[in-house]
């Protein structure tokens, strides 16, 4: 098990995030493009600062959908939200990727799921400036990844709840 956290700037026109390993070291960032319609952004690595991951929202689709792609421009998931009446989940798919998110995303306590596998695990820490949190990813190997899609989770979350209060 490997331990990360999560911390979203708070005073950001675009979004901003970093990535610290156990070692309060950055391990890894993401940075949003100011004024994206398709909310663009890219996961770099913190050590050298080359591109991993870019997330970009798929327009005119009935529920929100987001793409992964890797730094080759190679769609490698889609993230889709499910309807549900009760709760809120997300569903990941890609070449040798079917995942599921749950748990309460507004409470920032949620899971990412293969079949019955926790495969990281992600709490929100309380009475920290900006929202931060702890994650635990139980396969190293896909230690990037997951670490992307928590923030594209978040993203997701954040900016829904932005649009419902204006």
């Amino acid at each position: 098990m490997k331990y990360f956290y999560l911390k979203q700037k708070v005073f950001s026109f675009a979004d901003k995030y970093k990535v610290y390993d156990d070692k309060q070291q950055i391990a890894y960032y993401c940075q949003g493009k100011m004024f994206s319609l398709t909310h663009k952004m890219n996961f770099l690595s913190g050590k050298t600062d080359q591109v991993i991951y870019r997330f970009q929202k798929k327009l005119f689709t009935f529920m929100p959908e987001y793409h992964i792609y890797d730094d080759k421009d190679v769609l490698v998931a889609t993230v889709k939200k499910q309807f549900t009446l009760l709760s809120k989940k997300l569903h990941v798919t890609g070449n040798q990727i079917n995942y599921q998110v749950e748990g309460n995303f507004y409470a920032h306590s949620f899971g990412v799921l293969e079949g019955q596998t926790e495969l990281a695990s992600i709490r929100k820490k309380y009475f920290s400036w900006g929202d931060s949190y702890e994650i635990s990813i139980s396969d190293e190997v896909k230690e990037a990844f997951m670490l992307a899609l928590v923030i594209l989770i978040d993203s997701i979350f954040h900016n829904e709840s932005k649009h419902r209060h204006h």
